[in-house]
């Protein structure tokens, strides 16, 4: 019946799709007076310069004018503006990122996301380094669906790709102080400097930090809050149809740890409701017993060089990069005082990673009839992490013995070797075929050790070791390897109305756990996850460029989908299968020459299809849905531009809404976050001279919203997303 169910949904995505493709026969609607439309967006998903609506793939492009007009300062202020895209947090080092229903929460150091992220087209393996604060950033591109074909690197569930600005042959700058809520204060800039007739430097930097929207409850200390700063630095020359590009960065978080709040369910035990009711008599949602000790701490810093030679027959790509990000946090995962709440587990992790990547292209020249790109690509990652639990236990949730003291280390290689092609071909002169196809093998070594820091002298070792298992030091490798595809078929019947039908599979390499309880778990590594995804699409522009109308209709095939979940506080790993299917659509019109508005909406069906087999026995997932996988989600927005004062006024005010969803696979009540929806607004004044006056406001009507859960005993132990906010900024361009 779900299985029906989710093909129906795919039946009538077909049939929206269809009925709009009617639509293409009638002529296009002429340009009204005003001369109003919508500007081209040109985006590199295929490794080449495209315009949006050219490529037939799923893709949301944010550029910097969408950037500094949400006030975004990271990924996690754009992943929730695009279609069928989540974004959750457990910490700075272990960042969420789900799409479709695809993503992961496995911290082990022999293990991938699920979603490709990469900063100028370099892959970045570990998310932890992922999820930096951007700085002078040109562009965002989120791509829904497997890209095994031209991205590879287990970006079995989509790709997101940031693009930063690169040096110009000019020269210009700019400055830009800021203030906002919860005491948060900060600038940044840039400058940008041509050096004779060929060369040129950009070097941006930033700096932030705040005291945090929560506090710890006894003393009023900070959480939620920290301090933030980075820079970067560009040099590119050209020589003849030679150019090269250098760039170094390093960024550096020193942010408070989180204020976790136990959030109780109907399911939830009475004696545990009146046990939280009473030791939280009073507080609110932004006031935990979390300790003030805790913290999230991370250094990241990378080099890259890219050379590109254009030619007659076709052009050259070498990009080589260096890649090197440490982290450490402490966590309270219950924000509990012991031994007033039963059970008190405090968590601490380090984890620091290196990775060198090269990649070499071949790409078709922009007078070639065929398009098409080849390349071969290689990474190699080493991996040294150690999390720790202290843990203290009481009757009724557990007797006092299961408490303790216990480490896991785990120090990993993995490396990754590709070769991929693509092409696509025109005929008929309406109509364009691409297939494309990547080969990608990946080896992976470890090594794991498992200690009971009190020495077996209060048996049995300690949660989440014990009370089952017992410590280990071992070794293990695995070898993956698989090839991933894609074929589309598209047609352009009318001008600036192009459909689309495509397969794609997807790859995702086998991974070991880590916090495993035995020597056979922790050695014994877990399936590759393949996913077969089905689409049929539109993109399209009317009424001279003046509405733009993309949807597509999608289902996707999980075999061995990589599971994770917290069983108490033990990790339980798996494969399983799965299948989700849904639309999406994206408009944007322009409704004067002043003012635009648009949106997005996303249907989705996301569901286990079988029960998991893991280290623990058989779980019940079979007809669950998947994690942060809500049924609807919307977006809507309107932006303006004026002539004001002499100079140019700008607004923009967003909506975003989600359904309810699951934090993880049990779809138990106390992981289950209501739906809910967050208001922003900006406006900004620009002066001839180049000063410019910029207010923003975030969480308009004070939501209250869950970023991550760990579930216990029938209690989710969560953090809230910020309340409402609100900032201020002056920025000087020269």
């Amino acid at each position: 019946m779900a299985a029906h169910k989710r093909l129906s949904i795919f039946g009538a995505s077909l049939a929206v799709i269809a009925a709009a493709t009617s639509i293409s026969a009638a002529p296009a609607f002429a340009q009204d007076e005003d001369g109003a439309s919508l500007d081209e967006i040109v985006v590199t998903a295929q490794r080449r310069e495209e315009s949006l609506q050219d490529v037939p793939i799923a893709i949301t492009a944010f550029t910097q004018e969408d950037l500094e007009r949400t006030a975004a300062v990271g990924i996690q202020d754009v992943a929730s503006r695009a279609p069928g895209v989540t974004l959750t947090q457990f910490n700075i080092g272990e960042p969420q990122l789900y799409i479709r229903g695809v993503g992961t929460t496995s911290d082990s150091a022999a293990s991938d996301p699920s979603i490709g992220i990469s900063i100028d087209e370099v892959s970045i393996g570990r998310a932890g380094a992922s999820s930096l604060a951007f700085l002078d950033v040109n562009r965002v591109e989120i791509l829904r669906g497997p890209q095994g074909t031209l991205y590879g690197r287990n970006a079995s569930g989509g790709a997101l790709n940031v693009y930063t600005n690169a040096p110009v042959f000019d020269n210009e700058g700019r400055i830009t102080v800021r203030a906002g809520s919860f005491d948060g204060y900060g600038a940044d800039g840039m400058y940008n400097a041509q050096l004779g007739e060929n060369s040129a430097v950009r070097f941006a930097a930033q700096y932030s930090t705040n005291e945090g929207y929560a506090e710890y409850a006894p003393t009023g200390q900070g959480l939620e809050g920290g301090t933030q700063w980075g820079a970067r630095a560009q040099f590119l020359t050209e020589a003849g149809n030679w150019s090269f590009l250098a760039g170094l960065d390093y960024a550096n978080d020193d942010m408070d740890g989180h204020a976790r709040i136990p959030v109780t369910t109907g399911s939830t035990a009475p004696a545990f409701v009146t046990l939280i009711n009473g030791l939280r008599t009073g507080l609110d949602i932004r006031q935990s017993f979390s300790s003030p000790d805790n913290y999230q701490e991370r250094t990241n810093y990378g080099a890259t060089f890219r050379a590109e030679h254009g030619g007659q027959n076709f052009n050259f790509v070498s990009l080589t990069s260096y890649r090197n990000n440490d982290y450490a946090w402490r966590d309270n995962l219950g924000g509990l005082p012991f031994p007033g709440f039963p059970l008190a587990v405090d968590d601490r992790a380090e984890e620091a990673s290196d990775q060198v990547s090269q990649e070499f292209r071949i790409v078709s020249p922009d007078s070639s009839a065929i398009n098409w790109v080849a390349g071969v690509y290689y990474m190699a990652e080493n991996v040294e992490r150690s999390e720790r639990f202290i843990v203290q236990a009481g009757l009724p949730i557990a007797p006092a013995s299961f408490g303790g003291d216990t480490t896991f280390n785990q120090d990993a290689t993995n490396t990754s070797y590709a070769v991929f092609g693509q092409a696509t071909i025109p005929f008929a002169d309406i109509w364009e075929f691409t297939a494309g196809v990547r080969w990608t093998h990946d080896d992976r070594e470890i090594h794991q050790v498992a200690i009971d820091n009190d020495g077996g002298l209060n048996p049995p070792v300690g949660i989440p070791l014990g009370p089952a298992g017992a410590p280990y030091n071992v070794t293990a490798d695995e070898s993956f390897e698989e090839p991933t595809w894609r074929l589309a078929l598209s047609v352009e019947p009318v001008d600036h109305a192009r459909f689309y039908v495509s397969y794609d599979r997807g790859y995702k390499a086998g991974s070991f756990v880590s916090g495993a309880q035995t020597a056979a778990q922790a050695s014994t590594p877990i399936r590759s996850e393949i996913l077969d995804n089905y689409a049929v699409g539109m993109k399209t522009t009317w009424m001279d460029g003046r509405l733009r109308f993309n949807a597509e209709g999608f289902l996707l095939d999980y075999s061995d989908l990589q599971v994770y979940e917290l069983l108490g506080l033990n990790l339980a790993t798996s494969n399983a299968d799965a299948q989700s299917s849904g639309i999406e659509v994206e408009a944007a019109y322009a409704l004067s020459e002043n003012i635009t508005i648009g949106g997005s909406y996303t249907r989705l069906q996301a569901r286990y299809t079988s029960n998991a087999t893991s280290t623990v026995g058989t779980l019940p997932y079979d007809g669950n849905t998947l994690p942060r996988s809500p049924e609807h989600q919307y977006n809507a927005f309107i932006d303006g531009e004026w002539d004001l004062w002499g100079g140019q006024f700008a607004t923009r005010v967003n909506y975003q809404w989600q359904d309810e969803f699951y934090f993880d696979p049990s779809n138990n009540p106390e992981v289950l976050e209501d739906g809910h929806g967050l208001l922003g607004a900006f406006a900004s004044w620009e002066s001839p001279g180049g000063l410019t006056v910029s207010v923003y406001g975030k969480n308009l009507t004070d939501e209250d919203y869950r970023l991550h859960v760990i579930k216990n005993v029938g209690i989710g132990f969560s953090v809230f997303g910020p309340p409402q906010e609100f900032g201020i900024s002056l920025t000087q361009r020269f």
